[in-house]
């Protein structure tokens, strides 16, 4: 079964590394830290309207 995160905002460096079997809804990668690479290494990820304004998200 995938985690489900929902309606939640992510700015740091590699917020999500390494996860593995996510549904993100309405989620957003934006804000002051001003982060990259929120999703790097991660694998069986389901985006549904997200917003990405940080460099490199996936």
């Amino acid at each position: 079964m995938k985690k489900i995160i929902e309606n939640k905002t992510f700015d740091e460096e590699r917020a999500l590394y390494g996860s593995i079997g996510l549904v993100l809804r309405n989620v957003s990668f934006d804000g002051l830290a001003d982060g990259e690479s929120a999703l790097k290494e991660c694998s069986d990820i389901q985006a549904e309207n997200c917003f990405c304004n940080l460099r490199y998200p996936f």
